[in-house]
């Protein structure tokens, strides 16, 4: 079989030759480079398909190498490699061209299944470019909001690597529908997208879910949840609820890469890509000791946090908005809008149950009502000021609009933007940029808007 020449670039000489070594015993043409300058070179000479690049070279930053070799060839393959330090710059440059990364240290199993998957196009390369954001299985897939752009851009940036992925969130922000979109845009895809929830499974059998069983004269096997997801994906979620011995167990097989069965003698070898979630910050259970420091790190390659829906600001009624079309497609119901002031409600609501709430809410909504405008009436109690929010549980909620059930009765959205853009500048004595900052927009964006109500402020921008 004919492999196309791959370039390794590193300036340690002992990771050219072990590199080297696995990559030629597998049948590749391996070129060898340790500057930047020697790669392009090379490059230019031998136009390899393939690049593994390490982020650190003695004259120059490796994700501007990566960036100038898919710039010279688009088809080209570049691989980042990095440590556990420099994992930021592994993302940025995958983000800048590179199909996937690497962390060191490396073994050859993973050098080799990396070369592979950049073979057969199992990379973030080869994705649609619109895969992302537009109802590929993420709750809320919405991105106009900067918060949700980053996370979609580090979500194409990963899919495609074997890299563990670690995220974080408050509860009802779409963790595990995340995982699920990892897993479906990734090399391993083909194989199962297996879930563990830690936080509920009986601490008394997570070892036997975790690991699973040989028979016995009074049980069959059992493959544990690791084994079922050998090939494809293992989501570990709310893994900081995981005993210390868990923990312990969990670590030893990511360093060995097999697990031993209860019951057995025999390990058995896997291969999965793992992601873990928390909805406690994970930094603070490595704080308080009650998760392992050595653990996290091993799994918090790439971090994703995803934010809570009330700092999504107008993706609120977008999210509600699209929901509510697809389910009166499927309850045969005629909503086609939100009323001006449901939307102020979605605006002004803090959403503790973020995505979820709001996902219960709008079939709430469909399923006892009917259009064509989703009115104040037709929402849920609690979000009226009646009863308790079923995050209060038995707390009394105070009416959110005292002696009035809509302040924003007979207004249009823009005239209630138009007074919030307004109330901002003059809070921020003025200026501009402080008010973009407020409202979480460029301030191009509100210079435009002013400049559209015939307000002068071109000229008098105060920082």
């Amino acid at each position: 079989m004919c492999h196309p020449p791959i370039l390794i670039v590193d300036d340690v000489a002992t990771h050219l030759t072990l590199f080297s070594a696995t990559l030629e015993a597998e049948g590749h043409v391996v070129l060898t480079a340790r500057s930047k300058q020697e790669a392009l070179e090379l490059a230019q000479n031998h136009a390899p398909r393939i690049a593994l690049v390490d982020l650190v070279l003695p004259d120059g930053d490796g994700a501007e190498l990566i960036e100038a070799l898919t710039s010279r060839c688009p088809e080209l393959k570049a691989i980042a490699v990095t440590a556990f330090a420099t994992v930021d710059r592994a993302v940025a440059a995958m983000r800048n061209g590179a199909a996937d990364f690497l962390v060191k240290p490396l073994t050859p199993d993973q050098l080799i299944s990396a070369i592979n998957n950049a073979l057969a196009g199992r990379s973030i390369g080869t994705l649609p470019g619109e895969a992302i954001g537009h109802g590929d299985g993420l709750e809320g897939a919405i991105n106009s909001s900067k918060p949700m752009k980053d996370v979609y851009a580090t979500i194409r940036a990963v899919a495609g690597s074997a890299a563990s992925v670690f995220i974080t969130g408050e509860s009802g922000t779409g963790k595990v529908k995340a995982a699920a979109t990892i897993h479906a845009q990734s090399g391993f895809n083909t194989g199962a997208f297996v879930k563990l929830d830690c936080s509920t499974a009986d601490p008394d059998r997570i070892e036997e879910e975790l690991l699973g069983h040989v028979a016995t004269a009074d049980s069959p096997a059992k493959p544990g949840a690791v084994e079922r997801a050998n090939g494809g994906t293992l989501l570990l979620d709310e893994v900081c609820a995981l005993s210390p011995a868990m923990q312990a167990r969990l670590l030893n097989i990511l360093q060995t890469g097999e697990i031993p069965p209860l019951g057995g003698d025999t390990p058995l070898p896997v291969s999965f890509r793992l992601i873990c979630s928390s909805t406690p910050d994970p930094t603070e259970e490595v704080a308080h000791g009650r998760f392992r420091a050595d653990l996290f790190y091993r799994l918090n390659v790439v971090p994703i946090h995803l934010p809570p829906l009330r700092e999504r600001g107008l993706e609120v009624v977008e999210i509600a908005e699209t929901e509510l079309d697809r389910l009166c497609a499927q309850e045969g119901r005629n909503f086609r809008t939100l009323s001006t002031g449901v939307k102020a409600i979605f605006l002004d609501h803090n959403w503790p149950g973020n995505i979820r709430e709001l996902m219960n809410v709008i079939w709430n909504v469909a399923l006892l009502n009917d259009g064509p405008v989703v009115e104040i009436s037709d929402l849920p109690p609690y979000l009226r000021g009646i009863g308790t929010s079923p995050a209060q549980g038995a707390e009394s909620a105070p009416p959110r609009f005292p002696g009035r059930a809509d302040p924003f009765q007979g207004r249009t959205l823009a005239e209630i933007e138009k007074q919030a853009i307004e109330a901002a500048i003059q809070a921020t004595d003025g200026s501009i940029p402080a008010a973009a900052r407020v409202l979480d927009v460029s301030p191009s964006t509100l210079y435009r808007k002013l400049e559209t109500w015939g307000k002068p402020v071109r000229g008098a921008r105060k920082s």
